[in-house]
């Protein structure tokens, strides 16, 4: 499929004229096929303009069957995409639709694929220029940089702490992700809730922040001053700022303890981009370059599923994807299918999100699509879109 021109400010709101603007495949046994008044009758299409810069696309493929909505999302014409999580921090589950009511969004869908029992993502998480979490699982990424530019890829972790007076530097292991080991310094912060907190019989540093967060050429940077250090046995909690900890009698441990209170501290961190502000994870790249990137897949996660999917379009659009699926009248797409589906859409990257039960589309505070579950089922994060 050609380029999908942008949407116009002012469109005439018929069926027709909406499609022959959007240029919108309908999906067709498998295929794609254009959008022209021949389109085989089993094939509906519904196109409605939600604001300047969004609109949105349901198709229902009778002969597959498959149920698709995408959602198109134009920067230029004042639309914009974010992120949030559930509640505000880890440890807690939220419905997209809740979540983005919250969030005052016109629209969004499910976010990274979760762990119901750690309520928590997956995969490493930023928002609103904040880290949030790394992970050792690292899977694919969408983000957003400070200057509106996004980008599709694999994370590549970076975390660091410098003493500003010596100019000495350690690196940090993990953020709000589990408790320090021999050779280590773990860092937490008030985000991570109830999932994460500071482990108690470590040796710790509490570093609250003397300024402001700034985007670098690669990644973020912050200054603390050393407020509290020493050997716990109980939680030294953040407080507003960050606790550094290290298991006792190593020699992180002893670099911690000796931090004067009121130094000057620097924590650097970046997820593989200069200026990421936020950053979301996924399980599968679909789309580099304008080419397939699945190149082989196995498993039940690659047979066919409900799918949640974002891509990047050429012209700087965004368009979310999202599939129903298990149902009588919607069997879902393989892995390879949503990638075949992104490709055609003309997107030049693109990734998979979290599926089956957590497929969710949100309109205006309403959901969508029919989840598989019968019911929207609370997810840890998502992906809001704001108009105007």
């Amino acid at each position: 499929m050609g380029r999908v021109p942008a949407l116009a400010p002012r469109v005439r709101r018929t069926r027709s004229a909406l499609i022959a603007c959007l240029g919108v495949g309908l999906l067709t046994a498998g295929t794609l096929a254009g959008p022209t008044a021949n389109a085989a009758p089993q094939t509906r299409a519904h196109v409605r303009v939600l604001a300047p810069g969004v609109a949105l696309t349901t198709t229902f493929d009778r002969r597959v069957p498959l149920r698709t909505y995408v959602l198109w999302i134009d920067p230029s014409q004042g639309a914009s995409i974010g992120m949030t999580m559930a509640h505000g921090g880890l440890g807690a589950l939220q419905r997209t639709s809740d979540m983005a009511r919250e969030a005052g969004a016109l629209a969004a869908v499910n976010g990274d694929l979760g762990s119901a029992i750690a309520a928590r993502p997956v995969h490493p998480f930023a928002l609103n220029g904040e880290l949030v979490q790394t992970s050792p699982v690292l899977g694919a990424m969408f983000s957003i940089s400070s200057d509106g530019s996004m980008r599709i890829g694999r994370p590549n972790q970076s975390l660091s702490v410098t003493q500003l007076s010596t100019n000495e530097t350690w690196p940090i292991a993990t953020w709000n992700h589990g408790r320090p080991t021999p050779g280590e310094i773990t860092a937490h912060t008030d985000i991570g809730g109830t999932a994460e907190s500071p482990r108690p019989f470590t040796c710790s540093a509490r570093l609250l922040p003397s300024g402001p967060s700034t985007a670098t050429d690669n990644g973020s940077t912050r200054t603390y001053s050393v407020d509290q250090t020493g050997c716990f046995a109980a939680r030294l909690q953040p407080g507003g700022g960050v606790v550094l900890s290290a298991v006792p009698t190593t020699e992180e441990a002893t670099f911690i303890r000796s931090l004067v209170p009121g130094e000057d501290m620097r924590v650097d961190w970046s997820l593989g981009w200069g200026g990421l502000t936020d950053g979301i994870g996924g399980s599968h790249i679909l789309v580099q370059d304008g080419a397939n990137a699945l190149h082989s897949c196995s498993g039940a996660i690659c047979s066919r599923n409900p799918r949640t999917g974002i891509g990047l379009m050429p012209d700087g659009r965004t368009v979310l994807v999202v599939v129903d699926g298990r149902q009588h009248g919607s069997v879902g797409m393989s892995l390879a299918e949503l990638a075949s589906f992104f490709l055609r859409l003309g997107a030049t990257s693109a990734m998979n999100l979290d599926g089956g039960g957590s497929s969710t589309m949100a309109i205006k505070g309403q959901v969508a699509n029919d989840p598989s579950d019968g019911f929207e089922r609370a997810v840890t994060n998502a992906i809001v879109i704001h108009a105007g």
